[in-house]
């Protein structure tokens, strides 16, 4: 008499699996491939943001940037009140008199509004 002994999932692993695997697949499980990656800038779009940037300061005009942050684009709009020289940050006051710190690392994109 012979009877179906059905081992479910487990016949469908692999019957040894090496450190080299696990670790394989735990840095699959950790990767997020929906994230944007920053594009790559040259150094004449970098001179360009930086003459946007002190134009703006010296007509005191508004001026909206997008950024790039862990991976997630967003927007800021504000005035540029202050550029550190030493740790490369800009101080943005916003519309409701707030200020928010950004590295110019962080800068995909300036637009100063006329």
């Amino acid at each position: 008499m012979s009877t179906i002994r059905d081992r479910g999932l487990v016949k469908w692993q692999a019957a040894l699996i090496m450190p080299e695997h696990k670790a394989l697949h735990k840095r699959i499980g950790e990767v997020d491939y929906f994230l944007n990656k920053k594009p790559v800038l040259d150094e004449y779009q970098v001179e360009e943001f930086e003459n946007n940037i002190h134009y703006a300061m010296e007509y005191h005009l508004p001026i909206s940037f997008r950024l790039h942050n862990d991976g997630n684009p967003h927007e800021l709009y504000g005035h540029c009140v202050y550029i550190h020289p030493v740790t490369k940050e800009l101080r943005i006051q916003k519309k409701d008199s707030s200020y928010e710190y950004i590295k110019f690392d962080e800068i995909i994109d300036v637009f100063v509004e006329d």
